[in-house]
């Protein structure tokens, strides 16, 4: 009776706040040890001197989960932190076991919140750094943990529908947590709370599109369709609602509704009648794990708007060299995908062939880049046309970059495999990641070294088609992720776009292998092997051997002298590059100009295979 006293007496927002506060705390250690701690020799996994005076619920940790010590040092600011792991981890991805701790000079062992952890690494980068404090990124943590808090509190945590696109959406509005390796996975800066909760898909979000009608004289759009984007969004508009010879019509998410209200030009043209403001209308759509890109089941295409809102690192609107490049990358995949499909049957690509804007011509070159901007939309195709039967998509971060909801996930689809094959719970989570990583890594290394198209796919740009619990399809999406391998890719090659947008489509070869080896193996595999294998070291070798496994076969189907050179260095132990998300956060640089550090390569650790001629 008491216990159910005391359960009653919990207050749930209480402690959402507190499970928020400490996943915050692991992702941003997570970040720091990765991208600091370690690489400066400051990280310390295993047993320490002056034991004794450790806070007691560290020993308890140790007692119960015969973990290991985490110990990081901070030099500048001469405080040490302190922390049980449930093992150590050669690719930096912990589990966390026990609270966290600090130690001043001179002081004992404090017990740390979120907001203290953050200060003291803050601090500590400011001193490395040479730079002023970073008061935007503590308030972009603070905003990840509201947010987080928020979601905690409606996350479902019951199995995916038996539909297959109830289960998609269900899947791309299932992200609890966010990135595992983000200071502020979850920050969503330029929106107020309840707007929040009423838009952000992880509170399962639906809402009918905002419609505007904009004079024709003012469409800004491009298709390689035979059917124009006005034409194609008409015949998905709701009824009653009809595009005429004057005016087209235009959809956009209702939190940018509100921003382009509020824009002076925007406002000037619906009150000269150059733009029609006819509200929400419809039924509803589901925002998906990207919160701009909106989804509909019985739409053909996803609709990709733009948001003028920083979600984790960018302010989330489609530029024109977007739309422009989104419209380059779709033709070059058309003539790619036939062969490539021959090739790995499996592999299907979510193209991007229309889009669609309003230039108000104001001769004003900031304000008419701040409406086309605003207005600007991509279509993307959905999976009519190309979901084999009984097939069931799913995004790979519900699944691999969802923390513990993510391993209630991945243990659901490895159940069927074992009842229906009479499996061990190590053999169906090896013959999965087996088919999984033939079916994701072969067509994006394919792409790169034979036509020099750089995927990145990383955990929110896979969708896994699953039947009875198995791969069976990968679906590669986001065209603005996707660049072109400049040594292959010249001005003529691109003379469809302009040279804006051909700079920001171009990657050096280098460059574009460190972006897909971040995605795949870091972004990715890391992820999925840590999420399946989780507490099992054992299980995620040799799941790391799966992967070797399949870049020798790779290598010997379909590799050339460039894929021997970068596969077998991989083999050899080479580092992975590591996106550096807290330095970019914290120095304020762009996604683009993003370092990368080496993250230690487990394949190297792994018995030599018999290499291939």
């Amino acid at each position: 009776m008491q216990a159910n006293n005391l359960a009653y007496a919990i207050d749930p927002a209480l402690m959402a706040r507190q499970e928020a506060g400490r996943r915050s705390m692991e992702t941003l250690l997570n970040c720091y040890c990765r991208e600091v701690a370690q690489p400066q020799g400051q990280l310390q996994i295993g047993p320490l001197f002056g034991q004794n005076d450790w806070p007691q619920s560290v020993h308890m940790a140790l007692r119960q989960s015969g973990g290991s010590i985490m110990h990081i040092r901070l030099p500048l600011i001469g405080t040490r932190l302190l922390t049980v792991v449930e093992e150590p981890s050669a690719t930096g991805n912990y589990r966390y076991r026990s609270p966290f701790y600090c130690k001043a000079p001179a002081k004992p062992w404090n017990l740390l919140d979120w907001e203290g952890l953050a200060g003291w690494l803050l601090r500590e980068l400011s001193l490395q750094t040479d730079t002023p404090p970073n008061d935007e990124l503590m308030q972009q943590i603070r905003d990840s943990v509201t947010v987080t808090a928020a979601v905690l509190q409606s996350a479902r945590p019951g199995p995916f529908a038996a539909e297959p696109l109830q289960a998609f959406i269900e899947s791309e509005q299932s992200l609890v947590f966010g990135h595992p390796f983000h200071p502020a996975p979850k920050s969503r800066q330029g929106v107020s709370y309840d707007d929040m909760l009423r838009y952000s898909p992880e509170m399962s979000a639906k809402f009918p599109l905002h419609y505007f009608a904009v004079r024709r004289e003012y469409l800004l759009q491009q298709s390689v369709l035979t059917t124009s984007c006005d034409q194609i969004i008409a015949e998905q508009a709701p009824a009653g609602l009809v595009a005429d010879h004057d005016y087209a019509l235009i959809p956009v998410h209702p939190w940018q509704a509100r921003y382009l209200q509020e824009h002076t030009s925007v406002a000037q043209a619906i009150r000269t009648g150059r733009i029609r403001d006819l509200g929400p209308q419809g039924e509803a759509y589901f925002p998906t794990s990207s919160i701009r890109t909106l989804f509909h089941p019985d739409n053909p295409y996803f609709y990709k708007g733009s948001l003028n809102i920083r979600i984790t690192n960018c302010v989330r609107k489609n530029a024109v060299y977007e739309l422009e490049g989104a419209l380059q990358v779709t033709r070059i995949m058309r003539e790619l995908m036939p062969a490539l499909q021959q090739q790995f049957p499996g592999a299907r690509v979510l193209e991007e062939p229309a889009f669609i804007s309003v230039d108000l011509k104001l001769n004003n070159a900031q304000l008419d880049k701040e409406v086309t901007e605003g207005f600007g939309m991509i279509l993307r195709r959905s999976f009519k046309e190309t979901l084999q039967p009984d097939v069931t998509p799913l995004l790979a971060g519900a699944l691999f970059g969802n923390h513990l909801h993510g391993e209630r996930r991945v243990r659901e689809l490895l159940a069927h495999m074992e009842q229906r094959w009479s499996l061990s719970t190590a053999e169906a989570a090896e013959q999965w990641f087996s088919r999984y990583v033939a079916e994701v890594m072969y067509p994006v290394l394919y792409c790169y070294f034979e036509h020099g198209v750089i995927f990145e796919p990383h955990l929110q740009n896979v969708v896994i088609g699953v039947a009875e619990g198995e791969p069976q399809q990968v679906f590669l999406r986001d065209f603005e992720g996707v660049k072109l391998v400049s040594e292959r890719y010249g001005e003529r090659q691109l003379q469809h776009v302009s040279p804006r947008a051909r700079e920001a489509l171009w990657y050096s070869n280098d460059l574009g292998w460190k972006r897909i080896a971040y995605c795949l193996f870091v972004n990715n595999f890391c992820e999925a092997i840590s999420q399946i294998g989780a507490g099992n070291p054992r299980l995620q070798q040799r799941l790391w051997s799966m992967v070797r496994h399949h870049l020798h076969v790779y290598q010997s189907q379909y590799g050339d002298g460039h894929s021997a050179q970068r596969i077998k260095a991989l083999l050899d132990g080479e580092p992975f590059p590591g996106k550096t998300n807290l330095l970019n956060r914290f120095l304020k640089r762009a996604d683009r100009a993003t370092t990368y550090l080496p993250v230690t390569n487990p394949l190297g650790m792994l018995a030599e295979d018999k290499a291939w001629n």
